[in-house]
């Protein structure tokens, strides 16, 4: 059965979730046909010139020019219950089974060639295929096709339900019935047009055409109007879903329809263009092949998202909050609006406020308090304008994070300059420092159930008593600092705080406080909003949402060693996968989530995300299958689950796959082979599906992979029994005859034995050490291969990602850095015009070119510097500790050598290069050297290097701090973020832009150097 709503009826298609699949992820070619899923979840696809079938990660490719000995469309697709796919193509019909595909055709005249026997469509009827013939159906023999049921037409479409059977001809649909055919012909006009799809839609059967889409109402078919009226149109695609759609494709637009009417047409938008087959699959996805685009996969995901078309007029959210008369009011980057009948109304714009930024808000009955980032303003509604009172005119320099009326009519601001309550006499009291705040940034205010009033800072939590606020939890495990960004009280009274700086969440039962991080199974994540919904603890943050049974939970408090499963919902930068790609949420404060009519409401930068929290269960999973195992004298396919390896085979590599097409729950498969591995382990990649074993010794082996995300993963492992078969001299036999020999020589004398078993004794050494060095060699060679960039012979990627963490730790050391006074230098390189090179003279000169220019940076760089093949024409230089702000020395001299090196292409030619070059130096502030890590500071340096492409090339920049700009806000805030150090300011950009050889200009002059540059120092 398919989950109930897997596409959702009521939400518009551009809120579904689209992925596509082209030429470039494996799909044999662009075009898709026709699309079936089998009986173990495999999708299978057809196409004008392949099959191939898709676990969702990986594509398996057969080709028809195999059995049919030319290329030829699929028409037709149908997977039956015996593991076999049946195949429809406009030659003939195709089974595949065991692997291998068949032809079967009709027989034909003696001596003659297999008539072309074109195949439009298959169904499964009572155990039997049925094949859509060019003159009636035809069943599948042993060796061919058998004519059941002659038609006075091609059959070109067929239909099953408990109505029997539809079969589409010319001119009209056919219905077979307890062995009888009743016709209903096509209206008048149309005895020639050929029916190309059947469905079942709303209690009736609709059929497709090139000449538009009939009803069958009343034993006469009726044409079905589009959303704009017209009638006559080519539908070349038509399937009916289990959650009422009915879609339909014409050479223009994908169309749905309700109810018998169009509700959404969609054109030249994805998952619309040219759509050639429709299909939902067992999990409720809906796919859609292109005649251009591919494959696309359409599911409803978990949210939709109200923006521009529902009459927001700013998209850039900061608060959500609900009015006593069910209004729910939204504070934007220009000022407040108001969802009431399915739409957005703007109350008030940005000027009527003291700031534009609605940062907050409080509704209440017949007014609306918001707090801006630069004081309150106060709305009426129905009334123009916004009210300042007088009263809060001290905050009007002070961003409100917060409002709160307590149980006692007092109104409390959260705020950057401290707490504030304004009493019933509109008195203004401040809690600062003197009231023992230490730090003002409040960026919550919340009262529990029992009146406890509660303030979350930047460095700590608080609680208001008697006019004074005292520290809470420093005795009870809570530490004094943590930056509070959320808070929630459960229904059981326990108190959930979600941090900003360390571990993301603490829980306070009423005794102490404990805290629950990434080591025990959380995502990585800056917590905005906290929210408990039906037994879960639901956290959105920056990052994105995912919610907790509190029961797992609970658990995992009173085991220190029991690990978290949180569900992934909303997935916006995890460090992990699973969830739906979105965009999510923004800032702490106390509007920061909503729940509404079992929705989350969510601010993003793109309108409200209303998180569905009533999800449905995820479909029962797919068994895992392992597929074949290759080995250095050829590939096996394990018939069962019980394999023997040749005698010379060692070095395995065994694939394996699973189905996974539901794209929020994808698996987490483990491994382990028994007799070798100690335990279960991870693969190196989610989408990795196959695992190499080398040198493996003779045995008896049992490789395991199993999906643990599943509630018992060990119950559906797919196994694999693995006998490695000894060679002579590894086996008992071999060894006792050595025994027996040795015995025998003993009765040759004490010197003969003695020289005998020198000899034997000498050649097993030299056995061991030929082999042992044999593998050393191999893994050294393995080890430097995977390090080392084959064209330049450089390092790569990979081997800068695992050095460079290692000299940071050991640099840290150095007295130098640690004062500030040095700093290692990034410095990315990108050959000006090299496509040209290519394109002039071949890329055999551009491979020239690409080693010289690695030979050159190997004799620029010092002894302890790196330099590495970034990528394509990309390089990049890592400097050890040099003095700061010789960046312009650097940038200067690579630019001068690079431009002075004649490059040699071949055949007696030279050419002279540019380069382009951007330049950062680690740490960025010295003050700070962990707000952002080396691969961050790399992508400052390919800004810099992008501006000196935009602004001529054959130039270098830099990016240093500005004089005196310190961070003013919290840098956990910052830390990860270097477009906002761009952004604000904190960071300038210097360098010098030289003439381009090969033409363009300088661009607008760089900043220029600081004065008196250091000695030479490096390249």
């Amino acid at each position: 059965m398919l989950p109930a709503a897997a596409l959702a009826p009521n939400k518009p298609f551009r809120d579904y979730v689209l992925d596509n699949w082209g030429v470039e992820q494996g799909l044999p070619q662009i075009t898709v046909t026709a699309i079936t899923q089998d009986g173990e979840g495999y999708l299978w696809l057809g196409s004008q010139t392949g099959l191939a079938r898709f676990d969702g990660v990986h594509f398996q490719n057969f080709a028809l020019r195999d059995a049919l000995g030319l290329d030829s469309g699929i028409q037709a697709l149908l997977a039956d219950d015996h593991g076999r796919l049946w195949v429809g193509t406009a030659r003939s019909l195709l089974v595949l089974e065991n692997g291998k595909l068949r032809n079967l055709t009709p027989p034909g005249k003696p001596g003659e060639p297999p008539p072309r026997f074109p195949v439009a469509a298959l169904a499964f009827v009572d155990g039997q295929v049925l094949v859509a013939g060019p003159d009636g159906l035809y069943a599948p023999t042993t060796d061919g096709l058998r004519r059941v049921r002659p038609l006075p037409g091609p059959a070109t479409s067929l239909l099953t339900g408990p109505d029997g059977l539809w079969i589409g001809s010319r001119g009209q649909v056919l219905q077979l019935v307890a062995g009888q055919l009743e016709p209903h012909p096509l209206p008048d006009g149309m005895a020639d047009v050929a029916v190309n799809a059947l469905a079942h839609f709303d209690g009736e059967v609709y059929a497709s055409t090139r000449n538009g889409l009939l009803r069958l109402h009343d034993g006469q078919w009726t044409p079905v109007p589009g959303r704009d009226g017209d009638r006559v149109r080519a539908v070349e695609a038509l399937a009916a879903d289990h959650d009422g759609n009915l879609w339909l494709a014409t050479p223009q637009y994908l169309e749905r329809l309700r109810k018998g009417q169009p509700v959404e047409r969609l054109q030249n938008t994805a998952g619309s263009i040219a759509i050639r087959a429709i299909f939902e699959d067992r999990d409720g996805n809906l796919w859609l092949g292109s005649q251009t685009e591919g494959i696309t996969r359409a599911w409803s995901g978990y949210t939709r998202r109200l923006s521009h078309p529902d009459g927001l007029a700013s998209p850039l959210l900061w608060a959500v909050a609900k009015a006593p008369d069910g209004g729910i009011w939204v504070g934007t980057s220009d000022g407040v609006e108001v969802w009431r009948d399915g739409r957005f109304q703007r109350v008030a714009s940005g000027a009527q406020l003291p700031h534009p930024e609605a940062y907050s808000l409080l509704p209440e009955a017949g007014q609306v308090w918001v707090g801006t980032r630069a004081g309150v303003a106060l709305l009426h509604p129905g009334r123009p304008g916004a009210e300042l009172p007088p009263a809060l005119l001290p905050l009007r320099n002070a961003q409100i994070n917060g409002i709160l009326r307590d149980h006692l009519g007092q109104l409390w601001f959260a705020t950057s300059e401290g707490l504030f309550e304004l009493d019933a006499h509109q008195q203004l009291t401040r809690y600062g420092a003197a009231q023992g705040l230490p730090d003002p940034r409040i960026r919550i205010v919340r009262e529990t159930r029992d009146g406890h009033l509660l303030a979350g800072s930047s460095q700590g939590l608080y609680e208001w008593r008697e006019g004074r606020m005292q520290a809470v939890g420093r005795t009870q495990g809570l530490p004094a600092d943590i930056a509070v960004s959320a808070f929630v009280e459960l229904a059981d009274g326990r108190w959930v705080l979600g941090s900003s700086s360390g571990v993301p969440l603490w829980i306070f039962d009423g005794q102490r406080w404990r805290g629950i991080g990434e080591n025990r199974g959380l995502p990585a994540s800056l917590p905005f909003h906290l929210d408990e919904i039906d037994g879960q603890l639901w956290v959105a943050g920056m990052q994105g949402v995912y919610r907790l049974p509190l029961a797992q939970l609970d658990r995992a408090l009173a085991d220190p060693r029991a690990r978290l499963a949180p569900e992934l919902l909303i997935n916006s930068g995890f460090d992990r996968l699973g969830g739906q790609q979105d965009k999510c949420c923004n800032g702490s404060g106390n509007n920061r989530g909503l729940l509404y009519q079992n929705e989350l409401w969510l601010p993003t930068r793109d309108g409200a995300l209303l998180v569905q929290t009533a999800l449905p269960d995820a479909r029962t999973p797919w068994p895992l299958r392992i597929e074949t195992v290759q080995t250095d004298v050829g590939t096996l396919t394990p018939g069962r689950t019980r394999l023997q390896l040749p005698l010379d085979a060692r070095t395995v590599r065994i694939a394996f796959s699973l189905p996974a097409l539901l794209p929020a729950h994808p698996p987490h498969l483990r491994f382990r082979l028994t007799g070798f591995d100690e335990g279960w382990r991870e693969l190196d990649a989610p989408n990795q599906r196959s695992i190499g074993y080398v040198n493996l010794p003779p045995g008896q082996y049992r490789f395991e992979v199993a999906d643990f995300s599943r509630p018992n993963p060990l119950a559906d492992t797919a196994t694999l029994e693995l006998e490695v078969p000894p060679h002579l001299r590894e086996t008992l036999a071999f060894r006792m005859l050595a025994v027996l020999l040795l015995g025998a020589l003993v009765w040759l004398g004490y010197l003969g034995l003695r020289l005998r078993y020198a000899r034997q004794r000498a050649a097993l050494e030299l056995l061991v050490q030929e082999r042992t060095q044999d593998l050393q060699t191999a893994n050294a060679r393995l080890k430097e291969l995977s390090f080392t960039d084959p064209l330049t012979g450089l390092h790569n990627r990979r081997y800068l990602s695992q050095q460079i963490p290692i000299d940071l730790k050991f640099y840290e050391r150095d007295a130098g850095y640690l004062d500030g006074s040095d700093a290692l230098v990034f410095v990315l390189l990108d050959i000006d015009h090299f496509k040209l090179i290519n394109d002039t003279w071949g890329h055999a000169a551009g491979d020239r070119v690409l080693e010289q220019f690695g030979q050159l940076l190997g004799e620029l760089k010092r002894s302890g510097d790196y330099a590495a093949r970034w990528g394509g024409e990309e390089f990049l230089l890592v400097l050890r500790p040099l003095p700061r702000d010789g960046l312009a020395q650097i940038g200067q001299r690579l630019c001068a050598r690079i431009a002075a090196h004649p490059f040699d292409l071949g055949g007696g030619r030279h050419h002279r290069l540019t380069a382009s070059i951007g330049l950062v130096e680690y740490p960025l502030l010295h003050q700070q050297p962990h707000l952002l890590d080396w691969e961050q500071l790399v992508s400052l340096a390919d800004r810099a290097l992008y501006r000196v492409k935009t602004s001529g090339r054959n130039g270098w920049m830099a990016y240093r701090p500005l004089p005196g700009n310190t961070l003013t806000l919290d840098p956990a805030l910052v830390r990860g973020n270097p477009g906002w150090l761009l952004d604000n300011g904190v960071l300038e950009m210097f360098g010098e832009i030289g003439p381009d050889p090969h033409g363009g200009t300088s661009g607008e002059p760089a900043p220029k150097h600081p004065p008196n540059p250091p000695p030479e120092a490096g390249p």
